[in-house]
């Protein structure tokens, strides 16, 4: 039998060499580093400009967050296609260098959660050994004693925005500006969560929360920060895509003793304030024809919302007294009848009369006389509007960008003189707008007076108006803006985020969305910050309260009082 003879070994060794010259070696990830200079160099980039992209865009910090996490996965994304089908290196550092690029930055999210605030605004993180307060129970036994909230004094904010709902209190005392940053921290707890802001009348601060499943109004002692009486309704607000969170957004009213307000999925209750039982109570989905849908949320609980409504957010107006009327929000299904606002009976509930037919957004309704006509203010969808405040009679509307289950329109009507308002919104269609009204015969008549579409983007606040300037925070920068010609005279950058601001005699209290309380001193020049003290944990959407020389501020999940060192 005859065998083939072997390869000639110098042959294989030329094959060998041959086939080394041609087949590449691993690759070097010079591309790639390129690619990620450039990823991170424009992140950088974008925060570093980011005033000028939000006076060219629009565009605010919480997009730029969400744009930044987006490249950020997209990076990690790449690297891992790099290494396992183009590096060309050997199989186990391919698996290797993978895994890490994506367990990494996997298990510092494990360990580092992400701190969300308003909206999709990122914060920070917080470890997962750090305890978050602990949510009030709904089922908690209060000792009866009866709370007076009849008695008025001179300190009291018994109403969204204060006693003139205008953003503006004026305080007997002299607040010591040089120790501000020592100002005393006489209590914080943990409290239901929710948006709305405290009221406050003869010492005792008066909110609403979400406590389980449970919709509450609460008063508390405001010295001692002790839960005087809790009302509970079966409710639990939450949009379907959990971008408002979950709870109430109202802020309550006070009024000859009783407290007015208005829950998230349209329970509207009068409650007797020495004990906060029900003195009347209306579903407005009843009585607006609107549908209401349920779901369970991630914690297991039944969620509401309105299904035949484009008011996805949650009704957010506070009631306003107006004579022997309270008057709020109304609304409707998208497709039927709306009624812009709604007026009933202080003492029994009864509907006295409807008025517009425009559909509600989020802010509410004030009262106030411009143009020599005493008159109730809202934004509504996508008007301004003023309603005869007997009747409901719609006295002018003037147009304004808004939907309410989008970009929609949040902030107050803002009077800024005898004839003229002015209108601010967020989003990528807001800024400001100054309207003068005409009074011909008791006709009033809106006109336009300037617009400025790169100031006074308030997503979630509202301008305060001091010696001829307004003065906002505006997608996170706090702006001042010159009222006779609407010019923008600064703009400054702080960690704000979308934040409130009380001006308190002459001096603004901005209290950031993430919890830090400042003094500032503001005028056309610029602002100086006095000091700032440290209050609540959590996203702080919800409205200042001022009450003598103690300020009431919240969270989402946190209450606090802080003693203002005063002259």
């Amino acid at each position: 039998m005859t065998s083939t003879s072997a390869a000639n070994p110098a042959e294989q060794s030329d094959k060998t060499s041959e086939n080394a010259a041609t087949t590449p070696g691993p690759a070097f990830p010079k591309k790639m580093l390129i690619f990620t200079a450039i990823v991170l160099s424009t992140v950088v980039a974008t925060f570093f400009f980011l005033s000028e992209l939000d006076d060219a865009t629009g565009i605010g910090l919480d997009v730029v967050m969400v744009a930044s996490m987006f490249l950020s996965a997209l990076l990690v994304l790449t690297w891992v296609i790099w290494f396992l089908f183009l590096s060309r290196w050997e199989w186990p550092s391919r698996l290797m260098s993978a895994t890490l690029t994506i367990g990494l930055p996997l298990l510092f999210l494990y360990l580092f959660r992400p701190v969300l605030g308003g909206d999709v605004n990122f914060i920070g993180f917080r470890p997962i050994w750090a305890s978050e307060p602990e949510a009030p129970s709904a089922d908690v036994a209060v000792k009866a004693v009866a709370v007076d909230l009849i008695t008025e004094t001179a300190n009291d904010f018994a109403q969204f925005l204060g006693p003139n709902q205008n953003q503006k209190i004026t305080l007997e005392a002299e607040i010591d500006r040089a120790n501000f940053a020592s100002a005393k921290l006489l209590w914080k707890q943990p409290i239901g969560t929710g948006w709305s802001g405290f009221v406050a009348r003869n010492g005792f601060a008066v909110t609403m929360e979400q406590r389980e499943e449970q919709e509450c109004v609460t008063c508390y002692e405001i010295e001692t920060g002790t839960l005087k009486w809790i009302y509970s309704h079966h409710a639990r607000h939450r949009d379907q895509m959990n971008l408002g969170r979950v709870g109430p957004r109202s802020t309550p009213t006070i009024h000859q003793g009783k407290v007015y307000a208005i829950g998230a999925v349209g329970n509207f209750v009068c409650l007797d304030g020495s004990d906060g039982t029900v003195v009347w109570q209306i579903d407005l989905n009843k009585l607006l024809n609107i549908e209401i849908n349920s779901a369970t949320d991630d914690d297991g609980m039944l969620i509401q919302y309105e299904s035949n409504s484009a008011l996805s957010w949650g009704r957010s107006g506070s009631p306003l007294i107006v004579g022997d009327t309270v008057v709020i929000p109304g609304g409707g299904p998208s497709k039927g009848d709306i009624r812009t606002l709604l007026a009933f009976d202080l003492l029994t509930g009864e509907q006295r009369w409807a008025g517009g037919t425009e559909m509600i957004a989020y802010g509410s309704p004030t009262l106030a006389k411009v143009a020599g006509v005493e008159q109730i203010l809202m934004v509504a969808e996508t008007q301004a509007m003023g309603f005869d405040p007997t009747n409901g009679n719609v006295l002018w509307n003037f147009k304004r960008p808004g939907e309410t289950n989008g970009g929609a329109n949040t902030s107050q009507l803002t009077v800024v003189s005898d004839n003229e308002v002015m209108t601010t919104k967020g989003y990528l269609d807001g800024g400001a707008e100054l309207i003068r009204l005409e009074n011909t015969d008791g006709k009033l008549t809106p006109s336009p007076v300037w617009k400025n579409d790169i100031s006074m983007r308030t997503k979630l606040t509202s301008p305060v108006i001091f010696n001829g300037h307004a003065y906002a925070l505006s997608n996170g920068f706090l702006d001042c803006v010159r009222l006779s010609d609407g010019k923008r005279i600064w703009k400054h950058r702080g960690r704000f985020g979308h934040g409130q601001i009380l001006l308190v005699n002459d001096l603004l209290l901005l209290h950031s969305e993430t919890g830090t309380l400042h003094l500032m001193e503001i005028s056309e020049d610029g602002y100086e910050d006095l000091g700032s003290v440290e209050t609540v944990t959590g996203t702080c959407w919800n409205t200042i309260c001022v009450f003598a020389d103690k300020v009431l501020v919240r969270s989402d999940i946190e209450a606090a009082c802080v003693q203002l060192p005063v002259k």
